[in-house]
């Protein structure tokens, strides 16, 4: 019993580490006009820009004894500001009075998502891509700009400061060798899916899987998971680790992941934004 528990911390960790690590990886780079600030108990993204696509507090365990002033610190930073962001808990580290502090400061939960582990040598080997898809890593400022889009479109109501975020990614040099890698997937030379991958000591974690909605439920969202798990697996990575919406789980499981620990995210965009 005590080894499961041990193993089932690590996995959590595995997964938080992940979710940290390729969150606050690009806006370090534009530091410091974006803020990153990382403690014990929380990692926090400021990008300024008015959207909590990329204004994130990502948090762990909360010291008992000032959880709730450090929650309310950091909830007045963006109240203050005008900024609407999303604050990930994890339920396995969750105390019972962060959920009331954050819903008194205007988060209130609006999505679930489960963080999943898998083995990488449980990935399946005769996956068959489709034929006219073809995959490229996303390392030029045309092709970054391309992964952009793809993520705007996901958005409903649109996202503006999607693509200012990706026309600033597609400025950096040498994209093809940092440890937040894009794909792209092109069908005739059209962009249509994107996946990501950050890679952390021996973990891949996996982000970013889309595809444009003209292109859908033809296969291509798995075919690039499929893809970019076998890429990490092929650099020496055996673990991975991704975050999924519940209607995708099973999804993930045929692929060899199994459920690790339930995200609840918290968004004060109603406060902020009025929806």
């Amino acid at each position: 019993m005590i080894e499961e528990e041990f193993r089932i911390h690590d996995e959590i960790q595995l997964v938080l580490a992940g979710i940290i690590g390729k969150n606050i990886y690009f806006p370090l780079q534009f530091v410091p006009e974006m803020k990153v600030e990382q403690t014990e108990s929380y990692v926090l993204i400021n990008s300024g820009y008015k959207t909590d696509t990329f204004n994130l507090v990502i948090s762990k365990k909360f010291d008992s004894e000032d959880g709730k002033r450090t929650i309310a610190k950091v909830c007045e930073e963006f109240n203050s500001a005008r900024l609407p962001a999303a604050w990930w808990t994890c339920e396995e580290f969750r105390d019972a009075y962060v959920f009331s502090t954050l819903e008194e400061y205007g988060f209130i939960e609006d999505e679930v998502d489960m963080g999943m582990v898998a083995n990488l040598d449980d990935l399946p080997q005769d996956v068959q891509y489709p034929l006219n898809l073809k995959f490229r890593m996303a390392t030029s400022f045309k092709e970054i700009n391309e992964f952009g889009k793809i993520i705007a479109s996901l958005f409903e109501p649109p996202d503006d400061f999607v693509m200012p975020f990706y026309r600033r990614v597609g400025e950096l040099d040498n994209l093809e060798n940092r440890p937040l890698r894009l794909f792209l997937g092109y069908v005739d030379n059209k962009p249509v899916c994107t996946s990501s991958i950050f890679l952390l000591g021996q973990t891949a974690s996996l982000f970013d899987i889309s595809t444009l909605q003209e292109f859908r439920n033809r296969g291509y969202g798995s075919a690039i998971t499929h893809y970019t798990l076998s890429y990490a697996k092929k650099l020496g990575a055996p673990f991975a680790t991704l975050q999924a919406a519940p209607d995708g789980v099973n999804i993930y499981k045929r692929m060899g992941f199994k459920e690790a620990c339930t995200f609840r995210i918290h968004s004060n965009k109603r406060r902020i934004l009025g929806y």
